[in-house]
């Protein structure tokens, strides 16, 4: 699996999504959310890494392929 950070990026800055819904989509829990909301995702784990482009994708593919290009 390739880890597209951009797009990992514009999950966590979608003001429509909670922390509580990006918790259910990817299986990172909402601390960890916040934390890479607030403090970016230098630190973050390849497996929260994983999860997030998971939960992208399932994003991306329910509502269309261009969802989430416009919540930067």
């Amino acid at each position: 699996m390739i880890i597209d950070t951009e797009k990992i990026e514009m999950l966590l800055k979608d003001e429509n999504l909670t922390d509580y819904q990006i918790e259910k989509i990817s299986g990172v829990n909402r601390v960890s959310v916040k934390k890479y909301r607030q403090n970016g995702i230098d630190a973050m784990k390849l497996n929260n890494a994983i999860k997030l482009m998971k939960g992208y994708k399932k994003l991306s593919k329910k509502y269309s392929k261009n969802y989430l290009q416009y919540s930067k």
